[in-house]
Formats: C-alpha cells, structure tokens, sequence
C-alpha cells in the first residue's frame, strides 16, 4: 500500500493509541505520526478513557479514531471500549489482539469495533488496516459534512423563504388597504371605517377561536379580509352613496347590491386561484364577508334572506363589526351614537339581526370596542 494514498484520507484525522507496552507503544506511535493530524497516547485503559473525554471537553468533538490493545492493567480495552461506547455509540476502534486472545476478540467485534490488527504488528499490516479504516471514516465524515452543509443551505432557504412570504403579505395587505381606501375615498365620512372593522373583527375572532368555534386559520384570515366588506360599493354611483336626504327605494336596491357585487369580484378572484394552487385563498373567506355581511340571523336580511348558521360565521362577525362602527359613526344624515347606546341597539336586535354567541362576546368584550373607536376615530 503506498504511503500517499494512506496519507490522502489519515492526514486530517485525529489518533488516541492506548498501548501497555511501552516499546511498542512508542515505535508504533512514531509511525502513526507520520499519517495522523494530531496523535495523542495513553497506557492504560483508565488513562485512555480520561483522555478521550478531556479531548472532547477542548475541541468539542471526539477523536476520529482509537486504536486500543485488548489485554491491559487498570482498565483493559474491552472495558475501555464498552465505556467509550456509553457515551459515543458510532466511535471507530481498532483492536490489536494477539492469537491467544481471539474469543475476545470475536465478542469486541460482535460490539462493533471497525477492524483488527493481530501482534506482533507487522507494519504493512497495520498500514492498510489504517488505509480500509480511515477511507471508511473519511467517507463518513464527508457525508455528515455534505447534509450539515445542506441543512444550512436548506436552512438559508428556509429563512428567504419566510422573508420573501413576509414582503409578499405585507405588500398584499397594502394592496388591499389601498383599496379599501378607494372605498372609503367614496364618502369622506367613514375615515378609518376599514381599519375599525379589521380591529374589532379581531377582537371577536380572538374570543370565539379560544372557545374552538373557527375553522383552521381563519384567526388571521377573517380579519385581513374584512379589509374587502365594502368593495362592492365601488360600483355604486357615488351620487348615491353619499346622497344627504333619504334614500328612494330604487336607490335603496341599489345600494343593497354591492354586496352581490363586491362577493361575486372576490370569488372570481378566488376562483382564478384555485385554478392555479389547487386551494382557496383568503379570498374566498372575503367572497363570504362582502355577500353576506347584511345578513340577519332571523332570515330578514338581504342579499339572499339566509338564516341563522346558513350565514357564513365569518359573515355574522364582521355583521356586528360593521354595524357598532355605523352606530357609532357620524353620517350626513345623522350624528353619531354613544358607546352606549351603540351597545343597547346590538343587545336589542340578539337573536333577531346578529348570532347571539357573536353578541356574547361582543358585550363581554365591548370596552374594547369602545377604545378602538377612540383610537381610530
């Protein structure tokens, strides 16, 4: 076996050589030198056992190899082995055995030692036994190198993954912002309108998700989408939307359409993305809040007359949301109410217009929608 193509896969390991024979303890060590990164010798089994660990408590990894005799004083190396094993199961061993000792020798490799020498040790002998191992090894260590790097790699990706996914959320809620703007840009009176909703959609989300009553994700979903409740009005002819006198009937209708119009936009969208995912986007829960945000729980709603839990929960939520924040909104046509008067009208019409759980926790919860009010009136 040629010296080089030994060298090739020893010259970056690390060597602890437990030997009780000082003579050949040190002959040997002076050949292994030559092949080894770093070489460290002991002359017993306890002496070994305390080195291998102080090695690890320095570099923070064990040696890449032992090699022990078998028949030592102290502590020999079966008992050496089997305590090495305890705390490192995967460690490589080299047992050098003389015939005489072959049935502990059949029993250590039976525990998994990676090979043998047999004494007297012939140099040629141990040179390849060192070059089967340590390619072995090396094999090893550059697989455990490769997935430690791919699991960064993987890990690296991961994290822009979650950056890209953040910018493309926060850029998709501006979006949606901005044309929940649009909407409010149709009558200066309702402001913050949007952003009232979103809040108070929140609130209730929060309370009826701790009790296990919204489906998977609809936490975050449910608000964020209630951005989307009026979109339909963009198809309203402003001089209706923001007529100071008294709707006419004809007008009423058609103001009453948006809901139709702006769940019909948003479940063509969610269709598109269906298509493309296989899965509904958040926008299928927007499709349901903008068509039936005017529904009421008693079937007198509008605009298909649902009742009860034929209303998409999300629906009967952002219902209670819109209407607090109408109440409690100043209108060309009206001043607006008081907390609690706003408070009063929900708890009156429970059962009648809105879900009485949603009312439950909307009164339970109400100061909080009187601080959101004044925080973003």
């Amino acid at each position: 076996m040629d010296f080089k193509q030994v060298l090739e896969y020893t010259q970056n390991l690390s060597l602890l050589y437990v030997e009780d024979d000082e003579i050949l303890l040190e002959d040997t060590a002076e050949i292994l030198e030559d092949f080894f990164a770093s070489i460290d010798t002991a002359n017993n089994g306890k002496v070994g056992f305390d080195k291998y660990k102080e090695y690890y408590d320095l570099h923070g990894e064990y040696y890449d190899l032992i090699i022990t005799d078998v028949n030592m004083p102290i502590m020999d190396g079966e008992a050496l082995i089997n305590e090495i094993h305890k705390i490192n199961p995967q460690q490589a061993i080299i047992v050098v055995s003389a015939y005489s000792e072959s049935s502990r020798l059949i029993s250590l490799i039976q525990k998994g030692i990676n090979n043998f020498i047999l004494k007297p040790i012939a140099s040629d002998q141990l040179i390849d036994i060192l070059y089967k191992t340590s390619q072995a090894l090396v094999a090893i260590k550059n697989e455990q190198k490769y997935k430690k790097e791919l699991e960064q790699i993987n890990q690296n990706l991961d994290k822009k993954v979650q950056e890209l996914s953040q910018e493309i959320i926060f850029t998709q809620k501006i979006s949606i912002e901005a044309i929940a703007d649009m909407v409010e840009g149709y009558d200066e009176d309702t402001g913050m309108h949007v952003k009232r909703i979103e809040s108070y959609t929140q609130v209730i989300v929060d309370h009826i998700d701790s009790r296990g009553r919204c489906p998977q994700g609809a936490k975050d979903i449910v608000p964020f989408a209630s951005l989307l409740h009026d979109i339909g009005k963009l198809m309203i002819p402003k001089e209706i939307l923001v007529k100071p006198s008294k709707l006419t009937d004809e007008e009423f209708e058609i103001i009453k359409t948006h809901s139709y119009l702006g769940g019909n936009i948003l479940e063509k969208a969610n269709d598109r993305f269906a298509k493309k995912f296989h899965k509904d986007s958040y926008l299928k829960i927007a499709s349901q809040i903008a068509t039936y945000h005017h529904e009421k729980f008693d079937g007198s709603g509008y605009p298909e007359g649902l009742k009860g839990e034929e209303i998409p929960l999300c629906a009967r939520i952002v219902a209670i949301a819109d209407v607090y924040d109408a109440l409690r909104s100043k209108r060309v046509y009206k001043d607006g109410f008081s907390h609690q008067k706003s408070l009063d009208i929900i708890v009156s019409e429970r059962g009648t217009s809105f879900d009485p759980e949603v009312v439950d926790i909307f009164v339970e919860y109400n100061q909080k929608f009187d601080e959101i009010f004044e925080r973003l009136r």
